[in-house]
């Protein structure tokens, strides 16, 4: 057995909620040949898998995950340019790709400069933030399996908001080609910093959380439904309705994967009965409880 391969890891460990129980195996590969041996040794042991990246955009619950879990993190990290394309592995953080095209005076990815998470997690729920997302920029996606490595090419990495075909699929996405535009750095810059500021005058960066708890409901913004609900600062255990920005659920000190699944149950069934919208979860839950 490869001593990369943990027994009984703890989740909180590498969530940015800091809650979750133990996964029962957790590997974190360098190459996309580790990732195939682990599928292999999941196929041969009969077990589930579960793909993450930095985990912060979700909430382990708090009896563990059976299984394997395959963290692409900065173990399995690398990135190139090459003209207006971009080339980058899943376990490169999002904000840091956004800043080498950047540097390379290419345009397209400067929404991404504060999103946390790694490029896997974005491919995987068509990340996007401030009217951009990466679904229109990805040209070619490289994945493994248990039985070999393969890509899909242009349109075939198929999206829509806050969902992708690595969803449906069950591949492990390697790494991706971003096409690009060129701009003028100085130009790109300014927008990225300008975005920073937006989410650091407006989001809870000081407190754990898994970012944004729900999907935008068509006509409607989520925060502003939950604070005219007065839930603002609402509490159920060590988890806390964020009183700076009320589409967050901030982990105050304590809190259980319980006390956030509650308090997202709270919220949902309060804006249902007061509004009539229905809130889904756009943080990712595994797990069992």
């Amino acid at each position: 057995m490869d001593n990369r391969l943990q027994q009984q890891f703890p989740m909180k460990q590498v969530t940015s909620l800091g809650v979750g129980g133990p996964a029962q195996y957790f590997f974190r590969p360098r190459t996309p040949e580790d990732i195939q041996w682990a599928l292999q040794f999941a196929d041969t042991k009969g077990l589930p898998v579960t793909v993450i990246g930095y985990g912060t955009n979700l909430l382990v619950l708090d009896g563990g995950i059976p299984g394997l879990v395959i963290q692409l993190a900065d173990s399995f990290a690398y990135a190139r340019v090459d003209g207006r394309e971009l080339t980058a592995s899943s376990g490169c953080l999002y904000s840091s790709v956004s800043k080498l095209a950047a540097y390379h005076g290419l345009s397209g990815l400067e929404y991404a400069v504060g999103i946390p998470g790694g490029l896997g997690g974005a491919l995987f729920m068509n990340a996007g933030a401030y009217e951009g997302e990466i679904g229109p920029l990805v040209k070619a996606v490289r994945f493994v399996t248990a039985d070999g490595q393969g890509a899909w090419q242009d349109g075939e990495y198929t999206y829509s908001y806050r969902f992708s075909r690595v969803q449906e699929t069950g591949v492990v996405v390697t790494e991706a080609v971003l096409s690009l535009r060129p701009g003028d750095p100085e130009d790109i810059l300014a927008k990225m910093n300008d975005l920073q500021e937006r989410r650091r005058c407006r989001q809870p960066l000081d407190m754990p959380s898994a970012g944004s708890t729900f999907k935008r409901p068509q006509g409607h913004f989520v925060g502003a439904l939950i604070e005219e609900a007065d839930l603002k600062g609402y509490c159920i255990g060590g988890a806390q309705v964020s009183t700076k920005h009320c589409g967050f659920i901030v982990n105050r000190g304590g809190a259980t994967a319980a006390d956030i699944m509650q308090l997202i149950q709270y919220i949902q069934d309060t804006i249902r009965r007061q509004f009539g919208v229905e809130l889904q979860p756009e943080v990712r839950v595994i797990g069992v409880p």
